[in-house]
C-alpha cells in the first residue's frame, strides 16, 4: 500500500480498526493537544472532526466554514497551529484547491482525512504530516479496516507526546509512553478479516496493472472530463461546487439550474430531483445517487478509479432521459419522501434512454399565485429557542421544516440572542440537536452582531467587562488583556451582555451593581453598557420560566435608583433593536422577510420596528398562554406551530386591513388571484 501510493521512506504506516474513521480519531487523540487547532469545514465529515475535537476536548480549535459547494478562506490560519481538513469531500464535492498555502516551515501538524482522496489526487506530502484512509476506500471493496502514516514531524511529536489517557484500540504509545513500533512494523492493533485481506491484494493487483497510482489518476480524470464535458453542454445541470479549482474529479456532486426549470420549481426542485432518481432506478439505471442529507436537491455520482468512463457517459444518457420524462409528466403536489435505496414504487414501462438531453422551459411562463404564507416573502427569519429548540434539543417538526426549505430552496436565517459562542459555535450545536442548517452564513445572533463595537472598544484601550463565560466571550471576541469576566472584574469601561450559560449570574450582577455604584459617586457617570442578548426571561426545558441576561438593565436600574442614577442607557445588538435586523436584510439582499418567533418584547417587536413582517408562533413562551401584545408589538399572524407557514391555513384567518409595506406587490398578486386580505390577527389560529 505504502509502495503503491508512493509514501516518502521516511513515513510510517499502519493498519487500524474502525476503517478511516478509525484512523482520524486515532491521528485526533494520538497529536492533538500542545497547540490550537485550525479545522476547514468543507464538508459533513470535516464536521465531525470539528465536534470531536471539542467534544473530547483536545485542543483549542477555531473553525473555518464556508458556503456549500466551497472550501472555506485559508488566509486567515496560524502557521503556529495544528491544521485538520478533509482532502476529498464526498458529501459536497469539494476538495481543498492547492496546499500552497501550508508552509513548509510550520510549526503545527496538518491532519488530512484522506479516505477517497488516496488513489483519486495527487498527495503532497510536503504538506501533509499525518494521512488517514480507509483500507481500499477508492479501489471499490471495504473490509472495516483502516490505515494511518506519519511524516518525521508527526513521529517526532509521538515519541515526546508521553502516555495518554486514550483507550487501547486508539492508542499508538506502549504503557509508558513509549511509541509503538511494533505497530508501524506490522503488528495490527486487532486481527483484520482473512477476506478483506484477500480483497486488497486484489485490488492491489488490479491498481498495478492499470498502470499503478498514475495509472488509477488518469482513469479518475477521464471520468471526471466525461462529466464537465456533459454538464457544459446541458442547461438545465451544473456543478454543485461552481469552483472548478475547489471540485473533487470523482466526487460528482450536481444541482438543478433553477432558471432553467419549469414555472413552480421553487415548491418542486426536490421533487423533481426525487422522480428522476425514482425513474433511474427504476430502470435499473442507477442506484443511490441522491445528494448526501444536508446538502442540496440534487445527484451524488462516484467516478473514481474503479468506474468506466464508457459507464459514466451511458449514465448522463439517462439523466437526460430521466429529466425529460419528469418535464413532461407532471410533478405530484404533495412530497415525495425520498430515502437511500427505497424509492417509492415505479409503474414505468422498461424503456432506453431518449437522443434529447432536456425538456426546454415553457415559453413566457407566468408563476402561479402564492398558496402559502412562506411564498410571499422572499426570506423567512427564524427565532431559535421556543421556536426551533428548546435547550439543546430540537422541537418537534423542527427540522422537518428545515429540510422542506433547503429542498425548495427558499432562504431562510436563524435570528437569535444566544450569545454563549461565536456563530460557528452556535451553528454546529444547532446542528447537533438536530437542525439540518446547511452553513454557518444563515446563523445571525446578537454576539456577531456586537463584535464589531466591542472590537473598537478594546482597540481604544478600554476595558471591558462582559457578563458571560470567558469561553463565550473568547469564542465571540478572540482573547485579549482588555478583555475581563463581569463576576471578577474590579473596574471596566464597558459591560457587554452576553448570556448566562456556565457561570454564576447572581455573583456576576452582584459585582456588576458594586461597580456600577462606585462608578456614579466617584465620576457621575456610569460604565456604557452592549447588550447582546437582551432576552429577560425564555422557556426553559420542562416547560418553566427562567430569567434571561437582559434581567441585568432592570436590575441596575432599580439598585441604582437610591443614588440618584439616570435612567440606565443600553445599546441593543440583538432583538428587540435594529442592528440584528439590518443585519439579516443586508445578508438576505432584501426586506421582504417574515420574523417568526416566540417572544412579542423581542422578536415581534423588534421586527415590526425594523420594518418587517412578523409571526407568533406558541410553541415556546406562547405555550402557556398569550402574552400581552402593545400597539407597537402585535403580530401580524399567529399560528399554533410551525408548519402553518407553509399548509396555507393561515390564509383562511386573514381579514382586510392594511398591507405590510414590504409585501405590497405579493399580496395585491395573491389578493388578485385567490381574492383574500392580509390582516393583523389578535388570536391563535
Amino acid at each position: 500500500m505504502a509502495s503503491m501510493l508512493e509514501l516518502p521512506d521516511n513515513w510510517l504506516c499502519g493498519i487500524v480498526p474502525g476503517s478511516g474513521t478509525g484512523a482520524c480519531s486515532m491521528a485526533l487523540q494520538n497529536l492533538l493537544g500542545p497547540l490550537p487547532v485550525e479545522t476547514f469545514l468543507s464538508d459533513s465529515f470535516s464536521q465531525y472532526w470539528a465536534n470531536e475535537i471539542d467534544t473530547l476536548a483536545l485542543a483549542p480549535q477555531r473553525r473555518h466554514i464556508s458556503a456549500y459547494g466551497d472550501f472555506p478562506n485559508t488566509s486567515r490560519i496560524d502557521p503556529n497551529h495544528d491544521i485538520v481538513l478533509v482532502l476529498n469531500g464526498t458529501s459536497s464535492g469539494v476538495c481543498p484547491p492547492d496546499l500552497d498555502w501550508i508552509l513548509s516551515d510550520r510549526a503545527g501538524l496538518v491532519i488530512a482525512d484522506a479516505v477517497s482522496a488516496v488513489f483519486t489526487r495527487p498527495i503532497d506530502y510536503d504538506r501533509i504530516d499525518v494521512l488517514c484512509w480507509s483500507w481500499q476506500k477508492a479501489l471499490g471493496g471495504e473490509g472495516g479496516h483502516g490505515m494511518i502514516a506519519l511524516s518525521p514531524r508527526a513521529q517526532a511529536r509521538l515519541n515526546v507526546g508521553g502516555p495518554k489517557p486514550i483507550s487501547r484500540l486508539m492508542r499508538l504509545h506502549n504503557a509508558d509512553g513509549s511509541v509503538n513500533k511494533a505497530f508501524f512494523g506490522g503488528r495490527t492493533i486487532s486481527t483484520p478479516s482473512m477476506f478483506a485481506v484477500e480483497d486488497i491484494h486484489s485490488a492491489l493487483d488490479w491498481a498495478e496493472a492499470c498502470g499503478g497510482l498514475s495509472g488509477l489518476l488518469n482513469r479518475v480524470a477521464k471520468n471526471y472530463a466525461v462529466m464537465d464535458d456533459w454538464v457544459n453542454s446541458i442547461p438545465w445541470i451544473d456543478w454543485t461546487c461552481t469552483n472548478p479549482a475547489a471540485r473533487s474529479a470523482c466526487s460528482i456532486t450536481l444541482r438543478l439550474v433553477r432558471e432553467q426549470l419549469t414555472a413552480g420549481e421553487t415548491d418542486h426542485g426536490g421533487k423533481i430531483v426525487a422522480e428522476m432518481i425514482r425513474l433511474l432506478e427504476a430502470e435499473g439505471a442507477a442506484f443511490d445517487i441522491w445528494s448526501y442529507g444536508d446538502a442540496p436537491p440534487g445527484f451524488r455520482i462516484w467516478a473514481g478509479p474503479t468506474v468506466e468512463a464508457d459507464d459514466l457517459a451511458i449514465l448522463c444518457d439517462w439523466l437526460a432521459w430521466a429529466y425529460s420524462e419528469t418535464c413532461e409528466g407532471s410533478i405530484p403536489p404533495e412530497p415525495i419522501v425520498v430515502r437511500h435505496g427505497n424509492f417509492p414504487p415505479s409503474t414505468a414501462r422498461a424503456v432506453q434512454p431518449r437522443e434529447e438531453s432536456a425538456c426546454p422551459p415553457p415559453a413566457a411562463a407566468e408563476a402561479p399565485p402564492s398558496q402559502t404564507l412562506a411564498d410571499c416573502y422572499d426570506a423567512i427569519l427564524f427565532d431559535a429557542t421556543g421556536v426551533l429548540v428548546s435547550e439543546n434539543d430540537a422541537l418537534p417538526g423542527a427540522a422537518d421544516i428545515l429540510a422542506r426549505l433547503n429542498m425548495s430552496g427558499k432562504p431562510y436565517y436563524i435570528v437569535t440572542n444566544i450569545s454563549s459562542g461565536s456563530d460557528e459555535t452556535i451553528f454546529a450545536r444547532l446542528r447537533s440537536a438536530g437542525l439540518p442548517i446547511p452553513a454557518v452564513d444563515r446563523i445571525v445572533s446578537a454576539g456577531g452582531v456586537a463584535r464589531q463595537p466591542v472590537r473598537e472598544e478594546l482597540a481604544a484601550g478600554r476595558l471591558v467587562s462582559c457578563l458571560g463565560s470567558s469561553h463565550a466571550a473568547h469564542d465571540i471576541f478572540g482573547k485579549h488583556p482588555n478583555l475581563r469576566c463581569a463576576d471578577t472584574a474590579e473596574t471596566f469601561d464597558t459591560l457587554v451582555v452576553l448570556d448566562d450559560e456556565g457561570f454564576d449570574f447572581k455573583r456576576a450582577a452582584d459585582n456588576i451593581l458594586s461597580t456600577f455604584q462606585r462608578r456614579l459617586i466617584e465620576t457621575g457617570e456610569m460604565p456604557r453598557i452592549i447588550a447582546a442578548n437582551t432576552d429577560i426571561i425564555y422557556p426553559s426545558k420542562n416547560g418553566t420560566l427562567v430569567f434571561g441576561p437582559g434581567i441585568i438593565g432592570p436590575m441596575l436600574q432599580a439598585g441604582l435608583a437610591p443614588f440618584g442614577a439616570p435612567p440606565i442607557s443600553v445599546e441593543i445588538m440583538g432583538k428587540p433593536g435594529k442592528a440584528i435586523f439590518e443585519k439579516c436584510i443586508a445578508r438576505a439582499g432584501t426586506d421582504r422577510l417574515l420574523m417568526v418567533g416566540d417572544q412579542v418584547d423581542t422578536d415581534i417587536k423588534g421586527a415590526k420596528a425594523a420594518g418587517l413582517d412578523a409571526l407568533l408562533v406558541t410553541t415556546g413562551l406562547n405555550s402557556r398562554g398569550e402574552l400581552r401584545q402593545g400597539d407597537n408589538g402585535a403580530p401580524d399572524y399567529v399560528a399554533k406551530n410551525l408548519g402553518q407557514v407553509f399548509d396555507g391555513s393561515l390564509f383562511r384567518h386573514l381579514r382586510s386591513a392594511k398591507h405590510s409595506r414590504t409585501t405590497n406587490q405579493a399580496w395585491a398578486a395573491w389578493n388578485e388571484n385567490c381574492g383574500g386580505d392580509k390582516a393583523h390577527i389578535g388570536e391563535s389560529g
